[in-house]
């Protein structure tokens, strides 16, 4: 089992193909579809199920992500720790971001960051939500962005809160209305997240307050996927609305408004250990949010 063969697996589930896991690693189609390949021979079982516009985990992927994953995050990890042995000085901090927050919202901090900062590298693993407390617990990244997670052993302070808003094509007849009642969303084809996601529970919660249930007709735990299918008629979605500010401009997604007593919010935190001892690197990090988000109380 080989460093790319995890790399390109991990890429093409959070990508959603093997076309857009090859750009983004910057090897042909062809090299991601083999070393997948040849992970699923080693492994005895497929891991996706392969669609013409793109691919989705099988069961058998499901039970193998989160373990390549963590091997992922190790291996990457090592490349960056060790060199540092050799140079001392170097100034490094390691970050664990859900794959929204690392797409979305970490850009900016570190852009400020770098500016502020030249000198500090910063390790980015991007996992799911509860892999982002498990390795902030664990002491395997100094700080975490995540969803609002809470431990005894974990300082969580909230950043901001944001909407998750729904969204359909153009031409739906949402779209066209302008606006549409809760009870309406349960006649449509919806595009949602896995059970186990945040995201879904909040959303399950707002259509349990309304007494309706959502017609789920796909379930993907990618961001962009939705984006892509909603944008493509297959259903409506809810997404958080930081996500969706480029199709909004490009006019290939709408947002469309909800009464207030349908508002979905989920907060955005930043997790660190309490017994973590800070560094330059992680002090300087914190101060930058303290400036980007004036209001920071400590969730308990």
């Amino acid at each position: 089992m080989e460093f790319s063969q995890i790399q390109s697996f991990v890429e093409a589930e959070g990508k959603g193909s093997f076309r857009k896991a090859a750009k983004s690693l910057f090897v042909s189609q062809s090299a991601v579809s083999n070393r997948i390949r040849l992970l699923e021979i080693e492994l005895g079982a497929e891991l996706f199920h392969r669609f013409r516009n793109g691919v989705t985990l099988t069961e058998a992927g499901r039970v193998f992500l989160p373990y390549a994953t963590r091997a992922l995050y190790a291996l990457n990890e090592a490349r960056q720790v060790v060199p540092m042995n050799r140079e001392p000085g170097r100034n490094l901090i390691t970050i664990a971001s859900t794959r929204v927050l690392g797409t979305y919202t970490l850009p900016t901090i570190l852009h400020r960051l770098k500016n502020l900062y030249p000198d500090i590298r910063a390790h980015i693993n991007i996992v799911r939500s509860k892999e982002v407390l498990d390795l902030v617990l664990n002491k395997h990244v100094q700080i975490g962005l995540s969803r609002g997670l809470v431990h005894p052993d974990v300082d969580t302070r909230r950043l901001f809160d944001e909407d998750l808003v729904l969204i359909t094509h153009p031409s739906h007849r949402f779209a066209i209305d302008g606006n549409v009642d809760i009870n309406e969303v349960a006649k449509e084809p919806l595009i949602l997240y896995s059970a186990e996601s945040s995201y879904f529970l909040l959303i399950e919660e707002v259509c349990n307050q309304a007494g309706i249930t959502p017609n789920i007709e796909i379930r993907v735990d990618s961001v962009d996927s939705i984006k892509s299918m909603v944008a493509m008629g297959l259903g409506i979605s809810f997404v958080p609305v930081s996500s969706i500010q480029k199709e909004i401009n490009q006019g290939t997604l709408v947002q469309i408004p909800l009464g207030p007593t349908s508002r979905v919010l989920i907060s955005t935190c930043v997790l660190t250990h309490r017994e973590e001892k800070s560094n330059k690197s992680v002090n300087a990090f914190i101060s930058i949010l303290q400036d980007l988000y004036s209001k920071w109380p400590v969730k308990s």
